[in-house]
């Protein structure tokens, strides 16, 4: 889905009272019906219509008639997307969206850009692109959400608000993660980090020292995490970022020492869980495998 910031030029503030009223409804409606969505709204009578019919050219919301006669809106994931940089925007956390730089199974990375001109990245979760009982068997912290909300973008929400809420607290006791910046709806905004995820790095850019040490990082932030009553459950090389363009420390033997970032934080669950020495061992195997038939580092 190709996200279109450019629509927020155009919409008036009618508009978004309409979306966001379409937005509560859902929370108890599958579809929202327009009535409901004009008294949420607090718009005269027949006030939406019009507003109605200029979110859907927008593809902002939806129309849907079901069989047995029910009829009413819901708020489309670029809708979803439109209010959430909108709550961005206003509270002054972004002023410009740029490109894609990554795209997942449940995630799309955007880098934006803030006030003062500072790169950030926005991290959209999206967890429908997954089926309901993958999503429920990596995630055990919707308890009762998963079953009664009618929208993958509430869930979506919850897992932005979990990795946001683990992040912070993680990088206030130092570990080495994006900045925490700001959370709307499904988007977390996260200060920009260099280096590129570990699954790009080739064996020929490291030393042997360089692998080691990247290797030992990783087993310490698992066994860290685990000490704080942790469990990442998806510690691979695609969470990993490693950068070694700017050293900050050298090797025994000179080279420079990479310098390793945990992201993605939303499957995290604690070691109290009843499969956290199952997951906890599993991510050190994934771990060992990469390293030893990738980067071909002897373990």
């Amino acid at each position: 889905m190709k996200l279109d910031p450019t629509v927020l030029r155009t919409m008036s503030k009618e508009d978004f009272r309409v979306l966001e009223a379409v937005e509560k409804g859902m929370k108890d409606h599958a579809l929202v019906p327009l009535p409901l969505t004009t008294s949420i709204a607090n718009l005269r009578h027949g006030g939406a219509h019009k507003i109605v019919s200029s979110l859907l050219r927008d593809k902002l919301l939806s129309h849907e008639r079901t069989k047995n006669g029910y009829d009413g809106y819901r708020v489309t994931n670029a809708g979803y997307d439109i209010l959430a940089l909108q709550n961005l925007k206003a509270r002054k956390i972004v002023a410009a969206l740029g490109q894609r730089i990554g795209t997942g199974k449940e995630s799309d990375v955007y880098l934006a850009v803030d006030l003062s001109g500072q790169q950030i990245v926005l991290k959209f979760h999206r967890l429908g692109r997954t089926s309901f009982r993958n999503v429920k068997k990596k995630r055990d912290y919707f308890g009762n959400a998963a079953q009664q909300a009618h929208s993958w973008l509430f869930l979506s929400t919850l897992s932005a608000l979990k990795e946001f809420a683990f992040m912070k607290a993680l990088y206030d006791v130092h570990y080495s993660t994006p900045v925490p910046i700001a959370h709307n709806r499904h988007i977390v905004a996260m200060g920009l980090v260099r280096g590129v995820p570990l699954y790009q790095v080739f064996p020929k850019q490291l030393s042997a020292e360089q692998a080691a040490d990247i290797y030992e990082q990783a087993i310490a932030l698992a066994a860290r995490l685990a000490k704080h009553g942790l469990v990442h459950c998806d510690l691979n090389e695609f969470n990993l970022l490693v950068d070694l363009s700017e050293p900050i420390a050298r090797l025994d033997n000179g080279d420079p020492k990479p310098v390793v970032t945990l992201i993605d934080f939303p499957q995290m669950i604690s070691t109290k869980h009843p499969n956290a020495q199952e997951l906890y061992e599993r991510d050190l195997a994934c771990l060992r495998r990469f390293f030893e038939l990738k980067i071909q580092c002897t373990i």
